[in-house]
């Protein structure tokens, strides 16, 4: 018999633990995110008295990334994402003609360095031979506000305005570099190819003759000097200037290019062949040096020329430059004797030197 009662007792309880467990689960999935009241209100859940533990996992096991609220120095560092170079790595870069990544350095050390003129500067430099002239023109006019003195930015800003066909503004700009520094070969020639683009070419010549006798081996002017001659179809006064910046810079195609055309005008075809060989050997991708180039090629010299030394030539323009400065210190104007014209093909007209 008490083994029946106590057999029941056990088939009671559990029966009783059933129900209430079951009764639990039943009241569990009515609820939603958090408890009720009796009335029906809903507890906030940072009110709920019991607190649940997740199990604890081992040490091996767990998510494979935590998300962190982010600290408040991240925060006001904001994303690291772009590349942080120094001014020497950026330099690098221009110099390599890697002109875009240049621009991309030189944002990021003028951003970094917001009160250095030369950042600016070199950040211009490279837009502009990106051709961003817009970006090239806000960076010259901020390092002009930095350092009103900064002269190579005042000639670069100059060249920007030239090669978006704005002479009035670029002369402007030389002139004040001119004022800061009266000696600066580089204005002078800029202030040539100003009048050149306005169509002056007697004024543009003055300004070339003038950056030479700043500075003799100025080979751009006297490359500059010699295209606006063969335009002017004066073919033997261009051979000189020309002959001289071949001899000072003969790795530049354009040189070689324009000293070829003049000897081609002039009849001396093998000479003419040897420039545009040249050129093309500086410059593969010179399409005007190569068509030249074949224009010319197995072509005997005009007969009845005297035999042409380009080292003479060359010597006898530095004598002629020699006049202009006797001619200045006695204040009357060079002289150049007007020769039969003759006619002339397209010539190259582009300068592609690097000014710093």
């Amino acid at each position: 018999m008490l083994s029946t009662v106590k057999f029941r007792d056990e088939v009671v309880w559990s029966t009783a633990a059933f129900v209430i467990m079951a009764l639990s689960l039943v009241l569990a999935g009515c609820g939603d995110d958090g408890a009720r009241t009796a009335t029906g209100g809903r507890i906030a859940s940072d009110d709920v008295p019991t607190e649940v533990k997740a199990p604890q996992l081992p040490p091996d096991i767990g998510p494979a990334w935590v998300e962190t609220e982010p600290t408040q120095e991240a925060i006001d560092m904001g994303p690291q994402l772009v590349k942080q170079y120094s001014y020497e790595e950026a330099e690098a870069l221009f110099f390599e003609r890697r002109y875009p990544e240049a621009v991309e350095a030189f944002s990021y050390y003028s951003e970094t360095k917001p009160d250095n003129p030369w950042g600016h500067y070199m950040l211009g430099l490279s837009s502009w031979k990106a051709g961003e002239h817009e970006l090239a023109e806000t960076a010259f006019h901020r390092a002009i506000e930095l350092d009103p003195r900064h002269v190579k930015s005042f000639l670069n800003l100059a060249r920007v305005y030239l090669d978006t066909e704005r002479p009035e503004e670029a002369l402007v700009r030389i002139e004040e570099a001119l004022v800061i520094d009266p000696g600066s070969s580089v204005a002078f020639r800029l202030e040539g190819r100003v009048h050149h683009q306005l169509n002056d070419p007697e004024q543009a010549k003055e300004s070339y003759r003038q950056a030479i006798l700043v500075d003799e081996s100025d080979a751009w002017s006297m490359n500059n000097l010699g295209l606006i001659l063969i335009e002017q179809e004066r073919f033997f006064e261009a051979l000189p200037p020309l002959a001289r910046a071949v001899e000072l810079r003969d790795d530049v195609a354009v040189f070689q290019n324009n000293l070829g055309m003049a000897l081609e005008r002039t009849g001396y075809f093998a000479l003419a062949e040897e420039a545009y060989k040249s050129a093309v050997a500086i410059d593969g991708s010179h399409e005007k040096a190569y068509v030249n180039l074949v224009r010319v090629e197995g072509l005997e010299d005009e007969v009845g020329l005297e035999p042409m030394d380009l080292g003479d030539l060359a010597r006898a323009f530095m004598d002629e430059v020699e006049g202009w400065r006797e001619a200045v210190a006695l204040e009357t104007p060079s002289e150049f004797i007007e020769l039969e014209p003759i006619v002339i093909s397209e010539a190259d007209t582009t300068e592609s030197e690097i000014e710093q």
